[in-house]
């Protein structure tokens, strides 16, 4: 899925932190995002299927990479 596709389903499922509430967003791997509001905080939006998602923060997704191999 392209990193496009990603933006296109956050958007869906996040409407209220669309439109001038973001700043900016970027690939962040394999059908993730790395998502930057107007205030600067930043966020993980990864997507696999309507049942397979998870919208989390920069801490939350660092922590989870944690003795990945």
């Amino acid at each position: 899925m392209s990193h496009a596709e990603v933006y296109k389903a956050f958007r869906q499922y996040f409407p209220t932190y669309v439109g001038e509430n973001i700043a900016a967003w970027f690939p962040n791997g394999r059908n993730s995002i790395r998502v930057r509001e107007a205030n600067g905080d930043e966020f993980i939006f990864s997507f696999n299927n309507g049942k397979d998602w998870k919208f989390e923060t920069i801490d939350s997704f660092l922590n989870g990479k944690k003795g990945e191999k």
